[in-house]
């Protein structure tokens, strides 16, 4: 017989039994619940933190970026989501490739910088729905900084070859620069430096006519009114850019002087008669008539103002194309045969030791340095003797392009004159070579004007062409023959 009391235990412990698995499964239940949850909330707090993160460089606060993305990183770890572990650490690269790149923009690297902002635009283009323009604005600037410092270097060098006025330009376009991107110190820089660049020009002026006053007293002392006109002319023309009236006073003075003393010497002076000049003498009818036109000549010559500082590129231009020199009948000026003195003249301003045009037709004329009465221009010999007759040391090689590298010898020289033949004529030009540009600077090159991109032409200076290579200049311009004389100033 069942005992009733067992039954009883038995049916309790199955109660039992089933509330405690009731209890088990509902915490499981419960524990799953909260599980899920938790994950689901450490999921939204890593989709919102690298959402706050994008949001952050978008809005270009890349310390906060950085942290958001470094929280996301550690959630994403934690949940073992590579993807997001992966998008959270590009971002943290992203942001310390930036903020790195501001570092080295505060000091002034910029080169460094752009490198560092090309990287983080490296890094930001794949990371998916961020917007990129912020940093395409950042590299935008950064590279218009490297501009700007590019011109202000170009500039200094430009400066120290004494081309100030260029130098003003460049500065101007540096100016440009920095006032499209608010860099306000830039401005500084650049009106600082065109200051400097006018009292350069200001004080080279002084000097320039502080040297022209001393060469016309000079030849005013030794009483050669004429020539201490053209250079106290010359002087008094930088005294009035300069405004400098006590010097405009003084000059002005003296020059009337001048001109009071040569009319007193033309009204004093014997009529000349050269039919009755003695057959001794050895002094023929045609010499006095060149000596006639060499009279005439300077006297024409002189009364022509140059301000001895600018640079002949054009004989057909004024006031080079008014010069005479030689028979004056026929073509005797500048525009036809007046290569040869401005080629000396150009070369005596690169040397710093400008003459007026009249003085160095005079010395050709007188020398009987000109080639069929100044016809066809000036003989080589008498450019390299009038060189030496004013204390240079020259060097003088006939058809240069047989026996020697006309580019080396350029290279080492103060300044060069090259005579060539083309297909109308012979022609000379006046050569530099500007070590800073790694250039030849050719002047008056106007009857062979064939510039071509073979001949490496550059338009950076202001007057003159901009060439590789003279040597390529004669052998590759069609309308050029050859080269048959090259003087060196050495």
């Amino acid at each position: 017989m069942t005992d009733p009391n067992s039954t009883k235990r038995s049916k309790q412990r199955v109660k039992t039994i089933a509330i405690i698995c009731g209890v088990i499964l509902l915490t499981a239940i419960i524990g799953a619940f909260l599980l899920v949850n938790h994950i689901n909330d450490l999921r939204n707090d890593m989709t919102n933190h690298l959402e706050a993160a994008i949001f952050c460089i978008e809005q270009g606060q890349y310390i906060e970026a950085q942290t958001e993305a470094s929280e996301a990183f550690t959630l994403a770890k934690k949940l073992r989501d590579d993807e997001a572990a992966d998008k959270s650490e590009r971002i943290v690269d992203l942001t310390i490739n930036v903020l790195h790149g501001n570092e080295l923009f505060s000091i002034g690297e910029y080169n460094a910088a752009l490198n560092a902002y090309l990287q983080a635009l490296y890094i930001a283009k794949s990371i998916e729905n961020l917007d990129i323009q912020l940093i395409e604005k950042i590299i935008d600037e950064t590279e218009m900084y490297i501009v700007f410092f590019d011109l202000i270097e170009d500039a200094e060098k430009i400066a120290g070859v004494s081309e100030y006025e260029a130098a003003i330009l460049v500065f101007e376009a540096a100016k440009k620069v920095a006032i499209s991107i608010n860099f306000a110190d830039g401005v500084i820089i650049v009106d600082s430096g065109i200051e400097e660049m006018q009292r350069l020009i200001i004080q080279a002026k002084r000097e320039e006519a502080a040297g022209l006053f001393d060469q016309a007293e000079q030849y005013l002392n030794n009483g050669q009114y004429a020539s201490a006109r053209i250079y106290f002319t010359g002087a008094l023309q930088i005294f009035l850019e300069l405004n400098d009236t006590l010097d405009i006073i003084v000059t002005q003075e003296i020059l009337d002087y001048i001109t009071q003393k040569m009319e007193e010497e033309r009204l004093h002076s014997p009529p000349s008669d050269a039919g009755n000049l003695p057959d001794d003498t050895g002094y023929s009818q045609e010499d006095a008539g060149n000596q006639s036109e060499a009279l005439s000549n300077f006297d024409h010559n002189s009364s022509i103002d140059f301000d001895f500082q600018s640079l002949i590129d054009n004989q057909n231009q004024r006031p080079a194309n008014l010069i005479r020199m030689g028979t004056t009948e026929g073509m005797n000026e500048g525009w036809y045969n007046g290569c040869g003195w401005i080629a000396t003249y150009n070369a005596l301003i690169l040397l710093g030791n400008p003459k007026h045009p009249a003085e160095i037709v005079r010395y050709f004329e007188e020398s009987g340095g000109t080639v069929f009465d100044g016809v066809f221009g000036t003989y080589p010999n008498t450019i390299e003797s009038y060189l030496r007759s004013l204390g240079y040391s020259v060097s003088h090689t006939l058809l240069p392009q047989l026996t020697m590298d006309i580019d080396d010898a350029i290279k080492s020289s103060r300044v060069s004159i090259l005579a060539y033949t083309h297909t109308r004529a012979a022609h000379y030009i006046a050569i530099e070579y500007n070590e800073d540009l790694d250039k030849f600077i050719i002047y008056n090159d106007s009857f062979a004007r064939t510039r071509s991109a073979t001949l490496g032409f550059d338009s950076i200076t202001s007057i003159g062409a901009a060439i590789d290579s003279v040597s390529a200049l004669i052998n590759n311009t069609r309308s050029i023959l050859f080269s048959f004389s090259l003087i060196v100033v050495s």
